[in-house]
């Protein structure tokens, strides 16, 4: 085997690549290692089947690590302070009970997709099912229907942001791989995500629901309804009497703490300014051009002010004050409590960022190695749409893995060397290869078993609702991302 990477054959580099797909497909699926351990070993083993320097190879994970991590750790850790400060001050709570409750039942499909597009742009799909499952076991109470009929538009919403739509780690990932414009990328992300959250969502939710009640017709039995969701809803008697108890509830005494009354939660308009804060900066930075004469001193505040770590911090920093008062919890009120809700905001990413990481270090494997040149030239041979490529090689991770994130993090590690050969836009190969990442969610998607758990289903009733969505969901984003393609050019 050659020692000089320039020296190698490209079709035996291809193969090389192909087989550290396929080595991270059997670690993940059948060894079940962790997928940073897995990416990790693949990057390693690809840059010694590929006939790198010994000394080189280390060097070059180190640097594709420390190039991915340089763009995205501070904009996560940003981004999670403020979801969780969004979570724990009730201001999510607060917007959905606003859209919800104002809304007919005709309108309450549109208003849960809405509610989970705004709420999943600063937090984990997880966390965002978790704070607004209240509010679909209450409308589900009302309307007569099985929650997860009713809950499908809040998780189509829920879903496509966190697919597709930076800060999400996913996502940013992608566009720092792709090195895509964050404002066009958020952009042009609505632009594709809510036609496919529409279709995803109220319009699938439709067609279920006259399935179900056509099942109940003609055969008298509620098959997806569940004997209850995990969220029990009071009666609206109790609602209030709960609401005050808890208010007056003393709080726990610990050490160096006064127990204070519960404040109340942030209101609706609070928490939608804090939503919107961070995109609005990046927005006005990504066309600082456009409403400023290029090189001035208001460009260049725009484009400081507008870049992605400067906004994210400035909205963490402001709801800090904003939200920060009205978390909800019989502690004081005071910098340390502050201060003990931000540490505990990096908790959940950071497995995440490990993830991410040692996706990083692989992409650096992959073009030091001469094997993403290699990959280049096939892909440009065989003729394959681009978008549909990206789509492709993310849609078999997804459903070989399970992992959304797992399935985004490898196929922009291999695709990143040739983003700026393909001859797209790098925004639209976010949007195709997070598209591609929900696609056929199932059994080895943790997302599957938590659907199931959170709204009492049989298996049978997850993989005709939630896959379902998921599915449909992966194919309208890549329709809409390749409708746009046609129209940018």
């Amino acid at each position: 085997m050659p020692l000089n990477p320039a020296a190698t054959p490209g079709w035996f580099l291809l193969l090389c690549a192909a087989g550290s797909v396929l080595l991270l497909l059997f670690l993940i699926a059948r060894i079940r290692l962790h997928p940073a351990l897995a990416l990790t070993v693949a990057a390693i083993t690809l840059g010694l089947a590929s006939g790198m320097p010994l000394k080189q190879i280390p060097a070059s994970f180190s640097l594709g690590v420390g190039n991915l991590m340089g763009h995205i750790a501070i904009v996560l850790a940003m981004g999670a302070i403020l979801g969780n400060l969004l979570a724990r001050a009730g201001g999510a709570t607060a917007l959905g009970r606003l859209l919800v409750e104002n809304c007919g039942e005709r309108g309450l499909p549109w208003a849960l997709l809405g509610l989970g597009i705004l709420v999943g742009m600063p937090v984990f799909f997880e966390v965002g099912l978790v704070l607004l499952m209240p509010i679909v076991a209450a409308a589900a109470h009302r309307s007569g229907r099985p929650p997860i009929l009713v809950g499908i538009p809040l998780m189509a919403g829920l879903s496509i942001v966190h697919g597709t739509l930076p800060p999400h780690p996913a996502a940013m990932l992608a566009a720092t791989q792709y090195h895509a414009d964050l404002g066009r990328t958020i952009l042009w992300g609505l632009t594709v995500g809510l036609p496919a959250g529409v279709v995803a969502g109220p319009v699938l939710g439709w067609i279920l629901i006259q399935l179900w009640r056509r099942e109940n017709a003609s055969s008298g039995a509620e098959s997806l309804e569940p004997e209850g969701v995990i969220f029990e809803v009071p009666a609206e008697g109790e609602q209030e009497e709960t609401q005050s108890s808890l208010s007056v509830l003393p709080a726990p005494r610990l050490r160096g703490i006064t127990a204070e009354p519960i404040p109340p939660p942030a209101g609706p308009l609070r928490a939608t300014a804090a939503i919107l804060l961070p995109i609005a900066l990046i927005f006005l930075g990504s066309w600082a051009d456009a409403v400023s004469t290029p090189g001035s001193t208001a460009n260049q505040i725009f484009r400081f002010v507008g870049s992605p770590d400067v906004a994210l911090l400035i909205a963490a920093l402001v709801a800090l004050v904003t939200l920060g008062s009205r978390i909800q919890t019989g502690r004081h009120h005071g910098r340390e409590l502050l201060r003990r809700v931000t540490t505990e905001s990096f908790e959940p990413i950071a497995n995440v960022l490990v993830i991410l990481a040692a996706a990083g270090g692989l992409s650096g494997i992959l073009r030091d190695s001469g094997a993403a040149q290699a990959t280049i030239a096939f892909a440009l041979g065989a003729h394959m749409p681009p978008l549909v490529m990206a789509w492709l090689l993310a849609a078999v991770v997804r459903v070989s893995m399970g992992s959304a994130t797992v399935a985004m993090a490898v196929a922009s590690s291999v695709l990143a060397p040739m983003a700026g050969n393909l001859g797209v836009r790098p925004e639209l190969l976010v949007l195709a290869t997070g598209t591609g990442s929900l696609i056929l969610s199932h059994v080895n998607d943790p997302g599957f078993w938590m659907i199931q758990s959170f709204f009492r289903l049989e298996v049978k009733a997850t993989l005709k609702t939630w896959t379902v969505l998921e599915t449909v969901l992966s194919v309208a984003g890549l329709c809409g991302t390749l409708a746009l393609s046609a129209i940018l050019r």
